[in-house]
C-alpha cells in the first residue's frame, strides 16, 4: 500500500508541470507584438529548408533548456508543512479528546505554536473554508491527492489560487473541535484518506 502510494505520488508530478504554467499567481503584463521585417541580404536566420545553422535558433536553444529545467525544478519540489514536524497524535482509531469517544482520526496531528502552514506539493487550492470540526482550513489539490491542512487561525489564500510547495497558506490555530493549538493533516488519493506519515516520509527522501 505504502509504496503504490509513493510511486503514483511521484508520477502524479507530470501531468502537474503543464497543468501548474497556466494557474500560476500573478498578473502577467501584456505586452504588444512587435515584428521587424529585414531586407533579404540581411536576413540572420536561416529559413526551414536550408541546410545551413541557424545562429540565432542555435544560441536560444541553452537558455530555453536552462528555463525548463528551472520550471521542473520548481514545480517538482517537495516540502514539510511546518519547519520542524512532531507528531502528537497519530492515524487511526483514538479516543477523541473533545467527543470522548473512540473514533477514527483520519489524518496526524502536528505540534504547532502560531506558525506558517506550507503546502506540500505544488498544486490548485481547491477548497477555503471552516466547519465545527476541521475549524479553518485549506485543501490543496495535486493530480488525484488533496491535502487538507485544518484547525488554522488564518488563511492566506483563496479557492483556484496555485502554490508552489513551501508557499504559506495560513497559519496554524485551534478552531473547530480542538483543544490546543495544532496543525491536523488529512491526506487523500481518489477521496479515500491514507496516513499522512506516507507524503511526510516522502518528502524527507525527495526534499
Amino acid at each position: 500500500m505504502n509504496k503504490s502510494i509513493l510511486v503514483i505520488l511521484t508520477s502524479a508530478f507530470v501531468p502537474i508541470v503543464s497543468f501548474a504554467q497556466f494557474n500560476t499567481i500573478g498578473d502577467v503584463a501584456s505586452r504588444p507584438s512587435i515584428k521587424t521585417i529585414k531586407n533579404p541580404s540581411e536576413q540572420t536566420v536561416a529559413p526551414k529548408d536550408s541546410v545551413l545553422p541557424s545562429d540565432t535558433a542555435s544560441a536560444e536553444i541553452p537558455d530555453r533548456m536552462e528555463e525548463k529545467e528551472e520550471r521542473l525544478r520548481t514545480y517538482l519540489s517537495v516540502s514539510f508543512p511546518l519547519k520542524k514536524i512532531q507528531i502528537n497524535s497519530k492515524f487511526g482509531m483514538r479516543m477523541h479528546p473533545v467527543y470522548h469517544k473512540y473514533i477514527m482520526h483520519n489524518g496526524i496531528d502536528l505540534h504547532a505554536r502560531h506558525e506558517d502552514v506550507l503546502s506540500m506539493l505544488p498544486g490548485k487550492v481547491l477548497r477555503v473554508g471552516y466547519d465545527s470540526r476541521s475549524g479553518k482550513y485549506v485543501t490543496v489539490q495535486t493530480a488525484n491527492y488533496t491535502v487538507s491542512y485544518c484547525h488554522l487561525s488564518e488563511q492566506y489564500v483563496k479557492t483556484n489560487d496555485y502554490l508552489h510547495a513551501g508557499e504559506p497558506l495560513g497559519l496554524t490555530g485551534n478552531t473547530g473541535a480542538s483543544t490546543g493549538e495544532h496543525l491536523h493533516l488529512t491526506t487523500k488519493k481518489d477521496g479515500k484518506a491514507f496516513d499522512p506519515t506516507i507524503l511526510l516520509n516522502y518528502v524527507k527522501n525527495n526534499k
